[in-house]
């Protein structure tokens, strides 16, 4: 049973790298993209740790902790660049050029 839950596991993250991947390439604006590699660093933080859970070999914890942290300071980065009130910001949105609607 548990081999089964191991390949589930593969297989949605096999998706999710598939459709995330799409989105990389494919969104129609710069944020589509930031976040969709934000997205990919939390998938590849889940494939770490599970093959954390597969050898049972913790080493690579160290490993996580800081690409979870990198990955953090890059999502608030990115929701303080796109932040309302920051009209000089905004051209990474969809619309208008430098936050004009």
């Amino acid at each position: 049973m548990t081999q089964v839950l191991i390949w589930l596991a593969i297989a949605m993250i096999a998706a999710a790298v598939g459709l995330t991947l799409w989105r990389l390439t494919a969104g129609p604006s710069t944020l589509d993209r930031i976040v969709s590699a934000d997205v990919l660093v939390s998938i590849v933080l889940m494939t770490i740790g599970l093959v954390m859970v597969v050898t049972g070999d913790t080493s690579a914890l160290p490993i996580l902790l800081v690409l979870a942290m990198v990955a953090f300071t890059g999502g608030v980065s990115v929701a303080r660049m796109l932040a309302p009130g920051a009209p000089d910001r905004q051209r990474y949105r969809r619309g208008g050029e430098g936050g004009q609607r």
